[in-house]
Formats: structure tokens, C-alpha cells, sequence
């Protein structure tokens, strides 16, 4: 068995395919769940978009995904959020604005970071927030997610809902985050029940190894708890389903894979550097980066692997429905990426690294990741040609 770090869609069996049936089934209680709790928010947070025309409404489906998401982190974070002061505050999101200049400025900018974030935003371990929500209270939480580096795109996501919470009465805010806190508060518990047989070793990693982050850039995103994998792994699911259909129309298609499938290490593969990221050159047989680059050539979608997620997301002028990616990432990435690409008019799809491996976060030594190859042929397919063959 591979030293799995933090969380294994196999679980005990021999592949992830279980997997994939709890979580749709999981992901359709979620949302039924969320109709019942949370549709009038939905309906009347469409209604101000509409009203002050802010942008192009969505689905109800990706509403309930970013409020849920609000409600579990406002839980883990909010009481942070409120002891924090302002200079550090402001330090530690220059920081984060300096990191993006890529080279030594990044290095230097991780270096204080990590020092920073342990001291200043050290976050608790519970999911026990009472602070009381308000405007200003909101506000501090935003600016501490924006702080720590690892929350960009759900603040940007949470920008539509700060607006629409300014225009609430008092009361009527505390009513909306009393539902809002519910349904984040039913999501925890059930979510355990049902995939938390996937994420078992997060408590072991957090007690164990994570104390061993603390002064490292990655303290706050090495940290994050068990609930924060489940609401990914739902979001991914969430996510895929929305842009679905968009997806499938889309001309162009990309698979985007990280370095941690590559079966060489950074000195031997011979990947051949792109404007878009890494193509495989075909230096050894049995690596999965190459299996499925024969994959693609055969199926017509270009593959490449991305060093860092942001490093395919570029200023260019694309319209939306023009290109469809699926990313490949583990289960902490995945809803932050997908809202990325996006922002960059990309069509997002999802498939999860079985189990997290980087050398740089979760193993010492870096492991070999993998995915369920069932689930990228079905992700891919759009009925044309199937995947009759076995690639693998």
C-alpha cells in the first residue's frame, strides 16, 4: 500500500470507483438539502444581482456551492479572523500580492509568509465560530481569507455576496447567516458519515506531521481540516455537473496534470517547456503523464503538466466556450482552481488525484500520484467517440 498522506479516494478497495458513486449520490443530498435550507436566500440574492444588473445570473446549483462554502469556512475562521489586527493584516496580503511577481521575490515573500502566518494567523482546530456575523465582523473575515494566501478566488466569489449582505437589514442579516451557519452545520456532520471514510488520516497528518509546517508558507494550506477536503470534494462534483454541458461543446480540450504523476523526477523527465506548460517526450513507458499523452493524441486533447496551478491561467483573450479543461489535482486545489479558470474563461472539469503526494506539502520523500482512469474517459466523453480501448 502507498504511504497514503492525508486523504484516498481507494479508501480500502482497489481503485476509486466507489468513490465516485458516494460522492454524486452525496452531492444530490447536498443540493436537495440546500432547497430547503438556503433557497430563499438563493432567490433573493438573484433578484439583487439582477436588480443591480452585476453580472449574468448562474446557476442556482453554483449560488448554493459558494454559500455553502462561505457558511463552513466562516465556521473554521471567523474567530480568527476577529482577533486579528490590522498591520499584520496588511503585511501578510502585501505578501501575498509581492509572491505573484514569480522568481526571488517569490522565495523571499514564502520565507516571511511562513514566519507571519504562524504568528499571526495561526488558525484553531475547531469548527465552533460564534462570532456574531455583521458587517464588520464579515469584513475582518474577508480580509483574513485574503491574508493567508490560499483563500483568492473565494473571496473574490464572496465580493457579490459582501454586497448583497450590505444591503440587508440587521435583522434580516442575522436571519441569513443563521441558515446559512445550519446548513454549513449539517453539511460537517453528514458529510463525515457518508465520505469521511476517505479522509480518515487528516486527523493523523494533523496531529503528526503538520506540526512540522509551522513557519512554512504552507503552514496555513497543510493545515486545513477534514471538513475543508469533504466541501471540495463536493464542490468538485458540484462544479463538474454545472459546467458540464458547456464543457462538452467546447472545440478545444486540455488535460492538465500535475508533476507528482510524473513517474521521473524533475532532473530526469524530459518534459519539453510550452507557453501553456510541460509536454511529455515520451522518456519512459510505464510513467502516467505519457500513458495519457498517447491517450490524448489518440482522442484529440492536448496534455500538459502544469508546475503550478496558476501558471496555465494567463491574460488572454479567450471567450468563454472556446476551451474546456480538465484540471487534475488533490482534493484541496480543486474548487479554487475550477472558480480560476473560470474567472479566465476557461470551461472547467475535475478529476481527483486518488491520493496527494507532493514532495513539496505532503511527503517527504514525494509520491507517485494517480487518478481513476474510468472517471477521466467519462469526464471526457461526450458520446462521439467513446474510450473503447484500454489505454492502460
Amino acid at each position: 500500500m502507498k504511504d497514503i498522506v492525508t486523504y484516498s479516494l481507494n479508501a480500502d478497495q482497489i481503485n476509486s470507483d466507489n468513490y465516485y458513486k458516494d460522492i454524486a449520490e452525496f452531492a444530490e443530498e447536498v443540493i436537495l438539502n440546500g432547497r430547503s435550507i438556503i433557497d430563499s436566500i438563493i432567490i433573493d440574492l438573484k433578484n439583487y444581482i439582477s436588480l443591480k444588473d452585476m453580472e449574468t445570473l448562474r446557476s442556482d446549483e453554483e449560488y448554493l456551492l459558494e454559500i455553502l462554502t462561505l457558511g463552513t469556512l466562516w465556521k473554521l475562521y471567523s474567530d480568527d479572523a476577529a482577533e486579528l489586527s490590522e498591520l499584520p493584516k496588511n503585511i501578510m496580503k502585501k505578501l501575498v500580492d509581492f509572491r505573484k511577481h514569480g522568481g526571488k521575490v517569490k522565495g523571499g515573500a514564502d520565507f516571511i509568509r511562513g514566519i507571519l502566518a504562524t504568528v499571526f494567523l495561526f488558525p484553531n482546530n475547531n469548527y465552533k465560530s460564534n462570532i456574531k456575523p455583521s458587517l464588520k465582523t464579515f469584513e475582518k473575515f474577508l480580509k483574513w481569507l485574503s491574508a493567508s494566501g490560499e483563500f483568492e478566488e473565494e473571496v473574490q466569489r464572496f465580493d457579490i455576496l459582501k454586497k448583497y449582505f450590505f444591503a440587508l437589514s440587521e435583522e434580516k442579516l442575522e436571519q441569513t447567516f443563521f441558515n446559512i451557519n445550519s446548513y454549513a452545520l449539517w453539511f460537517n456532520i453528514r458529510s463525515e458519515n457518508l465520505i469521511g471514510k476517505y479522509t480518515v488520516n487528516v486527523e493523523t497528518f494533523l496531529k503528526d506531521e503538520y506540526p512540522k509546517h509551522k513557519f512554512k508558507e504552507d503552514v496555513i494550506l497543510c493545515g486545513r481540516q477534514r471538513i475543508e477536503y469533504h466541501l471540495n470534494m463536493t464542490g468538485a462534483e458540484i462544479m463538474n455537473r454545472s459546467f458540464r454541458t458547456d464543457f462538452l461543446k467546447t472545440k478545444i480540450k486540455k488535460l492538465l496534470l500535475p508533476v507528482c504523476m510524473r513517474y521521473n523526477n524533475e532532473k530526469n523527465c524530459k518534459a519539453q517547456y510550452t507557453e501553456d506548460g510541460y509536454t511529455c517526450k515520451d522518456c519512459i513507458e510505464n510513467c502516467k503523464v505519457n500513458k495519457l499523452s498517447k491517450m490524448g493524441k489518440k482522442y484529440g486533447f492536448e496534455v500538459l503538466i502544469i508546475p503550478h496551478g496558476s501558471s496555465v491561467f494567463k491574460e488572454k483573450k479567450i471567450s468563454y466556450g472556446e476551451i474546456g479543461i480538465v484540471g487534475v489535482a488533490c482534493v484541496l486545489n480543486l474548487m479554487s482552481g475550477g472558480w480560476k479558470a473560470r474567472r479566465f474563461n476557461l470551461v472547467p472539469q475535475c478529476v481527483i488525484l486518488d491520493y496527494c503526494g507532493c514532495k513539496k506539502h505532503w511527503s517527504n520523500k514525494g509520491i507517485v500520484t494517480d487518478i481513476n482512469i474510468n472517471q477521466l474517459k467519462q469526464v471526457l466523453n461526450s458520446g462521439g467517440d467513446s474510450f473503447t480501448s484500454s489505454e492502460f
